[in-house]
């Protein structure tokens, strides 16, 4: 019903503008009568050209008025009070903003920040990292659903995994052509998981050892899935 929503949002509107309906009779042109009408609901298929003044007099889109607006009545405030200000207020306004939001960013993500495992491989790890030899520390993360990290210590999965490269793992199997990282026997591989029909390719991140292919998942452990890279 375009009459309700439309009465609905000039109640918003007026309320944050501070307008009476003398007030917006006045500012957009139209009879007192018709602005009471619309303001208690009592018109139901509003023209097209009363909606038009009343979008020109307070500064909202039609589409807004009627219930179609991206942005609430609190924003629409202050971007018509922004527009109406000098150079001066639209930096005071912008430099407000600019700190309140990054204050509030700021506070997000310490409260999603946490602690995870990072192992750093030692020797040869062309053909996969021999967790033995790893030595375990620990670093912050503010990716939430990362549990461990391993961090390259040398070029071995370049280009997509360079040397200082940390790749956060999140506790999830890999879906079709995502990289994952796997146990199989003593190491620790970290390659892409292929569906090929009934058989499980893990693809070679590089052209120095061959795919491991699988013809059961329980051939190898899932470490979990690589869900964000930290560049050095």
């Amino acid at each position: 019903m375009p009459g309700k929503v439309l009465s609905d949002r000039l109640k918003d509107v007026m309320n944050q503008l501070g307008w009476t309906k003398e007030k917006l009779a006045e500012e957009s042109g139209l009879p007192l009568e018709t602005i009471r009408n619309i303001y208690y609901g009592k018109t139901a298929d509003p023209k097209i050209s009363t909606v038009m003044a009343i979008a020109d007099a307070t500064g909202h889109s039609i589409n807004c008025l009627m219930g179609k607006c991206p942005h609430s009545v609190e924003e629409k405030t202050i971007l018509r009070n922004y527009r109406v200000c000098g150079r001066h207020g639209k930096s005071l306004i912008e430099l407000v903003a600019k700190y309140e939001a990054g204050a509030v960013m700021a506070e997000r993500e310490a409260m999603d920040r946490h602690m995870i495992p990072c192992l750093l491989p030692h020797g040869d790890i062309h053909k996969g990292i021999v967790y033995d030899t790893c030595e375990t520390i620990e670093m912050e993360t503010s990716y939430a659903d990362a549990y461990i990290a391993i961090q390259m210590t040398s070029n071995a999965l370049a280009p997509k995994f360079c040397k200082d490269d940390i790749i956060q793992i999140e506790n999830r199997f890999p879906n079709n052509g995502e990289c994952g990282a796997f146990f199989r026997g003593d190491r620790v591989y970290i390659r892409k998981f292929i569906e090929e029909g009934k058989n499980y390719r893990l693809k070679c991140l590089h052209n120095m050892d061959g795919d491991i292919i699988l013809q059961r998942m329980d051939e190898v452990q899932y470490i979990g899935t690589c869900c964000s890279v930290v560049r050095a």
